[in-house]
């Protein structure tokens, strides 16, 4: 048996079509072929259904996938170590993160998983939600961090890209203070409502739209302010620019410091919650310790 021949299995796994498997492996179709039948009799049973287009794992198949990743990264941990190569690369969680929950959460989170398992080694990339979801499909990333609502399509995919819920949070309107205290800018009355919204493709765009739509606002808000990022909105509006919706963990400093103020009702929120997910081909002993960790909270 070879490593290449379950570096093989793992493409196939994933792509589905023996030449886009092949062309991946960055070899011809027929040697590529070769290799799976001959992990196949290393085996001794079909690891994959080719009665269907594109080839699925047979119940064998699928139980074989988490070994192969596990020695893959086995072996290829032991070889760098024998070469004195081995780098702490592998100790590296590395995190797609909403830029938001990247700014706002994700250390008050992490600094309360370290305290509980120890040290942990992460790299993160703030991203808007299509960058996030384009991560972790492609590879580059162990763990999404990301808003969830039943409304928005998510990765259908929960065998190889599990998740799980860690917060609860809540869409909420805001506005800054005025000289007399009271919020400069209200939902009430028949006032033109400054709006500050996020791009109307990004998660947080698609809640502000739903809210504005459900409570009848539409008419009234006057767009001032565009951004991608939430915290960019919270600057703004601190600053007295407008009203924005955000999460209310974003803004839970500048409320209890009186520098933003709440100004929706429950008519005029959503509630969202924050969802952790991973990639199930990229198993290595960390990655499997922080998400049972992240799991059993």
């Amino acid at each position: 048996m070879e490593l290449d021949w379950l570096e093989d299995f793992v493409a196939l796994s994933s792509a589905g079509v023996f030449a886009k498997a092949a062309d991946a492996r960055n070899i011809s179709q027929s040697a590529f072929t070769r290799r799976i039948k001959n992990l196949e009799y290393w085996v001794g049973t079909p690891l994959f259904d080719r009665s269907v287009h594109p080839v699925t794992l047979t119940q064998a198949g699928e139980s074989f996938r988490p070994v192969a990743l596990d020695m893959i990264n086995t072996l290829n941990t032991a070889r760098a170590e024998a070469r004195g190569l081995a780098r702490r690369e592998d100790a590296v969680l590395d995190f797609a993160a909403l830029h938001t929950l990247a700014i706002s959460y994700f250390p008050r989170w992490l600094n309360r998983i370290s305290g509980a398992i120890g040290p942990i080694r992460t790299r993160v990339v703030a991203e808007n939600f299509s960058g996030c979801v384009e991560a972790i499909l492609s590879g580059s990333s162990d763990f999404m961090l990301c808003y969830h609502h039943h409304t928005v399509p998510m990765i259908a995919d929960d065998a190889r890209y599990p998740s799980i819920r860690i917060a609860e949070d809540r869409m909420i309107a805001v506005s800054c203070p005025g000289l007399d205290g009271q919020p400069r800018f209200t939902l009430d009355g028949t006032d033109t409502i400054p709006l500050l919204c996020y791009t109307r493709d990004s998660f947080l765009g698609k809640m502000t739209n739903q809210i504005i739509d459900r409570a009848g606002l539409r008419a009234r808000c006057d767009f001032l302010y565009e951004n991608s990022v939430g915290e960019a909105l919270k600057s703004a509006c601190v600053e007295g620019l407008g009203i924005a919706w955000l999460p209310m963990a974003a803004v839970e400093r500048e409320l209890s410091e009186g520098r933003l103020i709440r100004v929706s009702t429950e008519a005029a929120e959503n509630p969202i919650s924050i969802r952790l997910y991973r990639s199930m081909e990229r198993s290595r002993r960390e990655v499997e310790r922080f998400w049972s960790y992240a799991s059993s909270l």
